[in-house]
């Protein structure tokens, strides 16, 4: 054989390892787990609802806090918890009438600090600023200039934190549409971008995955969700899809790359849009089937965290409707490094934990007790279980 042969073989199977080792880095590799560490416990009184659709963690001045819209049961306020003194901080009144009213909030977060609130409206088209009296410090039409509307909620129940960047607040798009053909998702825009200095309000340049439907959708009886956060270390955006696998990432709010994101409990996930003739039926298979839910960034960490939801049965007396999951789900939390690649997987009982309402504080990833199957559930106390990583001992 020529010496030029030999050293034709000799690259190609260099080449063809060095690619074989990449795609093997990729692969989960199990060696974290999630392991509880404590308790904390937040009272609250008797005029004051444990489930908060809008629920985040935040810093100011060295310590710790939680931010909880209380707008259930007829309430309509926002309640800053003190997680250090684990108490009340301060309540924030909010108003439906006369100069300060705000009708429809849907979604809340703090902005900047203590002293002020970002609460969006989208049955009204409109984002308010107030402060910590429920004062309205100013407001801005998130309608697109050509008279588009952006249907969009600030929540946590699903994970959707919308985020600012210069001075620019970003918040996503529900893709509901209409009589959309498979390809239109491709030109449906995830996200809008307000500018808080002048109320200029913009698409970003990133779309909904066509690839990921197989149909087309002739009468939709609801939208398709999917969860994201916000790295500000790494000016990284992560997106997850309900019921597909996969997490779509970019850095620039244009260009994206694709990871798994599969859990090891799930079969492969397929989206799937509801269409009114389903009614009731889809309903109740969509509630006790698998899917995904929250994408969480730890900073803390620098990790991220993806819950699956694992098959189920609805309970006596349970509905398919609303936005509570059936008391007895169990549920996984997928952990991935800063890379994205899957370092481990721990799966949770039903009957215990609230996982819609989570959030990541400075010792670990912190989940709702308040499960009304909860041997221990209490209406008059907030519980959160933390949970840090752990290397696995096997």
């Amino acid at each position: 054989m020529k010496k030029n042969d030999w050293l034709t073989i000799g690259i190609s199977l260099i080449i063809l390892a060095s690619c074989q080792s990449k795609q093997e880095s990729m692969e989960p590799i199990y060696k974290t787990e999630l392991v509880e560490t404590n308790k904390i416990t937040l009272p609250i009184d008797e005029n004051t609802y444990y489930l908060s659709r809008s629920m985040f963690h935040f810093e100011e001045n060295g310590k710790e806090y939680l931010h909880f819209e209380h707008t259930e049961k007829r309430q309509y306020e926002l309640i800053v918890f003190d997680l250090t003194e684990k108490a009340v901080s301060k309540r924030i009144p909010m108003t439906r009438e006369g100069p300060n009213g705000i009708l429809g909030v849907c979604g809340s977060r703090p902005y900047n600090s203590l002293n002020s609130f970002m609460l969006f409206q989208h049955n009204v088209g409109q984002l308010s600023l107030i402060n910590d009296l429920g004062e309205i410090l100013r407001k801005y039409q998130t309608w697109h200039p050509k008279g588009q509307f952006v249907y969009t909620e600030i929540s946590s129940f699903i994970h959707w934190p919308s985020f600012v960047k210069d001075s620019i607040v970003y918040f996503h798009q529900m893709g509901i549409h209409p009589k959309m053909k498979k390809a239109d998702w491709g030109k449906l825009n995830l996200f809008g971008s307000l500018d808080l200095r002048n109320g200029k309000f913009e698409w970003t340049p990133l779309f909904y995955p066509s690839s990921l439907f197989n149909c087309d959708v002739k009468e939709p009886a609801g939208g398709y969700f999917f969860s994201y956060d916000y790295n500000y270390k790494e000016n990284r955006l992560v997106c997850a899809f309900l019921e597909s696998d996969s997490l779509m990432v970019t850095d620039d709010l244009k260009n994206v790359k694709w990871y798994n994101g599969k859990s090891r409990y799930l079969n492969k996930m397929t989206p799937h849009i509801a269409e009114a003739s389903e009614g009731i039926k889809y309903l109740k298979e969509n509630i006790e089937g698998a899917a995904y839910h929250n994408i969480m960034y730890d900073k803390y960490r620098d990790v991220y965290y993806r819950i699956a939801e694992l098959p189920c049965k609805l309970g006596e007396g349970e509905y398919p409707v609303g936005a509570i999951p059936p008391k007895a789900r169990e549920f996984s939390v997928i952990i991935f490094d800063k890379d994205f690649r899957i370092i481990g997987e721990t799966k949770f009982p039903g009957n215990k934990y609230f996982y819609k309402m989570s959030f990541i504080g400075r010792d670990g990833l912190y989940i709702s007790e308040n499960n009304e199957a909860n041997p221990e559930f209490d209406e008059n106390k907030l519980v959160f279980a933390c949970f840090g990583l752990q290397d696995l001992k096997n």
